[in-house]
């Protein structure tokens, strides 16, 4: 290494001189004394001036149309191929590295309940891996498009990533299908931070009957911002989550419970390129270990055990322009099949064995107030509108970084 310290010095010298060296009022190099011109007689012929060479047309910069129509097709196949053609390979790379590891992870989850024979040892971890992964290969492709249609992602990284000290979210949900018993429902959910920790209870309510949810959720935020503590530039964030759940149907003489563990992460693309802020992939993976209590008038029915595994990713999108800080939109497939819209309904074997997927979007008018939407399919038509309140800033007092 010390060896090599002079040769690099040498080369960066070489380097720095070489512009002197073709600099042709370079003081300290001579110039070429000038040969005497021949004498001449009579009248001089005029001189012929030396034909100049054309500029060269500047190229005009890729369209972001055509990039984006490479983006689907075929991009649906080699992501990235949108950003090679805007220009922009290193990206491109990175798009299609992230395409190969989802990919990967689909055929090792997949062909693991495929050879285990779906063992219950096994099919957990295996489909943790394989939902994961066709995410990952999910989300490359959607974050390919949005990179090489989004004119403003430069806005989307000055925005700031605060988290509210505390929230609140009052709502009407329905639900619509054949099997479904539960149809209006009204929701209300809390959210108080305080550092790294947070409590959220939440409750929904039958509006025309006695079916009624218990929700609470603590989480530890291992990464990723805090109230007070936030600023600009990436939204990652590594929490993990500890709640417990109580569902009570009278009219359906039945109550269930479980406790549950999981770990909600996000991955900023911003990490991938530029063009890519804004962007973001979540995935959740858990277990809960559920308990059904019967309550049949004159029989006495043992209880039953649901053992439920927790998986969902989603690719989103965090809006800008009009918007204020919390304002985003996710598209998301949720595994779990134990809540009020169960897996999804198709024809054949299939039917049930995936789970749900949905679209869950926030806007914010102000600083505090704004509203929410989403829609999901599984066994049924789920939906739902909320109002949200939301207050900036620590609880307990300002945290290290407030401004």
């Amino acid at each position: 290494m010390v060896r090599g310290i002079p040769l690099l010095v040498s080369s960066a010298l070489l380097s720095v001189s070489m512009p002197a060296l073709a600099e042709p009022n370079d003081p300290g190099t001579a110039a070429p004394e000038a040969s005497p011109a021949p004498e001449t007689t009579g009248t001089a012929a005029p001189a012929t001036p030396a034909p100049s060479t054309p500029p060269k047309p500047e190229e005009a910069p890729p369209s972001r149309a055509v990039a984006a129509t490479s983006a689907v097709v075929p991009g649906v196949i080699l992501h990235g191929t949108g950003h090679y053609v805007l220009g922009e390979p290193a990206i491109a790379k990175r798009l299609l590295i992230a395409e190969g590891i989802g990919l990967g992870m689909v055929l090792v989850g997949g062909g693991t309940l495929a050879l285990a024979g779906a063992s219950r040892y096994l099919s957990g971890p295996a489909t943790v891996v394989a939902v994961g992964g066709f995410g990952l290969f999910f989300g490359s492709f959607l974050a390919d498009l949005y990179g090489v249609t989004a004119t403003d992602a430069d806005a989307a990284r000055r925005r700031s990533r605060s988290v509210a000290g505390a929230e609140t979210e009052l709502g009407y949900q329905r639900v619509a299908g054949p099997t479904v018993q539960e149809t209006d429902i009204i929701f209300q959910r809390v959210a108080l931070r305080a550092g790294d920790f947070r409590v959220t209870p939440s409750a929904w309510f039958e509006a025309q009957g006695t079916s009624l949810r218990y929700r609470v959720e603590g989480a530890y935020r291992i990464l990723g911002a805090t109230p007070g503590a936030s600023g600009r530039g990436t939204s990652d964030f590594l929490d993990v989550v500890v709640a417990g759940f109580h569902h009570r149907a009278p009219e359906a003489l039945f109550t269930r419970s479980s406790l549950e563990f999981q770990v909600d992460t996000r991955f900023d693309f911003a990490h991938l390129g530029r063009t890519l802020h804004g962007a973001f992939f979540e995935l959740s993976a858990g277990y809960a270990a559920g308990r059904i209590d019967y309550d049949i008038p004159g029989t006495a029915v043992p209880s039953d055990y649901d053992p439920v595994l927790l998986a969902r990713f989603g690719f989103g999108v965090i809006f800008r322009g009009r918007s204020r800080v919390g304002s985003e939109a996710v598209i998301y497939y949720d595994h779990r099949h134990d809540e009020i819209v169960g897996g999804l309904v198709s024809r054949g074997l299939g039917s049930g064995a995936l789970g749900r997927f949905g679209v869950d979007g926030r806007w914010f008018f102000s600083s505090n107030l704004g509203v929410g939407a989403f829609v999901e399919i599984g066994s049924a038509w789920y939906t739902g509108a909320s109002l949200i309140f939301r207050q900036d800033g620590a609880l307990l007092g300002k945290s290290e970084g407030t401004p």
